[in-house]
């Protein structure tokens, strides 16, 4: 690296590893600007994006770049910022070629957007419609032939410009309905999106987080999601990928209380053998699943914190036991569903159905208050909120989460929402 115009200053560099920024190196540009970053072992060779950032300065300063798994220098053509548009580069063509590829794409979408404006704008009987109609197909057929060649090349470059078009909403296809490009892309990232490759892009979240919304929010469909993760668990060779995105998705499902989007894909992630120790968030995989047995509740004595008392799940008196975990602050969702469940409540005792609430509140007062409004009388709280035993045992890390219970104490069902 060679950078005069930072002399001095202190840096962090950082390679990206899934959801995490790892930084793997902290120093200062020396007076005169040169200096050597390396990739430790455990993570050579690298092949992806890194970040160079200048800290403690009001001005900030630094560099995106491409680890192309080789040795490569960079430097600035000319001692002033932003260096992205100064910084050149020894052994390694990609980042620039990246450049390229984006500039080549956003030709022609520019293009391809003044043209719709242009028929929008002038009537079928003006001399240039059929001019800017034909302009118009042109540049679609550009955008098929760009695409078809980045799918050709099939290099970290074209993967990256595929991946960032996705944050961006571009679809693999233009000229689609809204609906028809959230579709497009979802079948981009079960079909074809190299996971490798997103791993260390620096997208890896955002995309995930695409991915889920389009399934949870669009197509509504736990079997097509079951079958697209299949496809994705079948490609990902990698076990710290796997975990990884096995982690991502139990972290949004569970924060949007999506536990039976969970529930679709456990059979399939057990079933890989990718993953050996199922802690954390991965706990949600093995944990209560449906047609597994329900464990007992463990809930503190009253005004005893050194000792509990076991609360068992099933009762010969009911046909059904109902779970709700919830909590009474920050929770909209679960204090509408609690008030349907309060005006449902008798529909369900005269179907033999017991209802059990576990609360996530840490304070007592809060957790009181809200249960004494409940005609049930089941309602407990440990006040350790969703680190308790009870949301763990159950694998519940996002509220409201119901689970449905036989009178065998198998676990029929899990959802965010009842259906009455």
């Amino acid at each position: 690296m060679k950078y005069t115009a930072y002399a001095e200053k202190n840096y962090i560099f950082v390679i990206f590893q899934g959801d995490q920024q790892k930084t793997i190196y902290e120093g200062k540009v020396p007076a005169n600007g040169k200096f050597t970053l390396h990739i430790p072992k455990e993570y050579a060779p690298y092949n992806g994006m890194a970040r160079w950032l200048i800290t403690g300065t009001t001005e900030g300063g630094g560099l995106d770049m491409y680890i192309p798994g080789k040795n490569f220098s960079a430097g600035l053509a000319e001692d002033n910022i932003p260096v992205e548009k100064s910084t050149f580069y020894t052994d390694n063509t990609a980042f620039t070629e990246i450049g390229n590829l984006f500039r080549e794409q956003t030709n022609i979408l520019s293009r391809y957007k003044a043209m719709q404006q242009a028929v929008k704008a002038y009537t079928p009987n003006d001399t240039n419609y059929t001019i800017f109609q034909q302009e118009c197909q042109n540049q679609l057929k550009a955008y098929d032939n760009f695409q078809q060649k980045l799918k050709t090349r099939n290099d970290y470059e074209s993967h990256f410009i595929r991946i960032v078009n996705i944050t961006k909403g571009i679809s693999p296809q233009l000229a689609a309905p809204p609906l028809d490009i959230a579709k497009n892309i979802e079948q981009y990232i079960s079909n074809e999106l190299d996971w490798q490759v997103l791993y260390t892009s620096g997208q890896w979240t955002a995309i995930i987080n695409t991915w889920l919304n389009i399934h949870t929010q669009v197509i509504k469909n736990h079997e097509q999601f079951s079958a697209d993760f299949q496809k994705v668990s079948n490609r990902i060779t990698s076990p710290a990928i796997y975990i990884n995105l096995a982690k991502t998705i139990a972290h949004y499902l569970s924060q949007q209380g999506q536990d039976e989007y969970i529930n679709a894909i456990a059979p399939v992630i057990t079933k890989s053998g990718k993953i050996s120790n199922y802690s954390d968030e991965l706990a949600v995989y093995i944990k209560a699943t449906t047609g597994s047995q329900a464990p007992n509740l463990i809930i503190p004595e009253q005004d005893a914190d050194d000792r509990t008392q076991t609360i068992k799940i099933t009762d010969k008196a009911f046909q059904q036991t109902l779970l709700f975990f919830y909590q009474s602050s920050d929770c909209n969702t679960c204090d509408q569903q609690l008030k349907e469940l309060a005006t449902n409540y008798q529909k369900l005792a005269n179907q033999g159905i017991r209802v059990i609430t576990l609360s996530a509140d840490k304070e007592k007062e809060v957790f009181t208050n809200k249960a004494k409004t409940f005609p049930w009388k089941d309602a407990y709280c440990d006040y350790r909120g969703k680190e308790g035993k009870n949301f763990k045992n159950y694998g519940v890390t996002g509220v409201p989460s119901i689970i449905l219970i036989d009178t065998n104490g198998k676990i029929l069902s899990r959802g965010a929402s009842i259906n009455f």
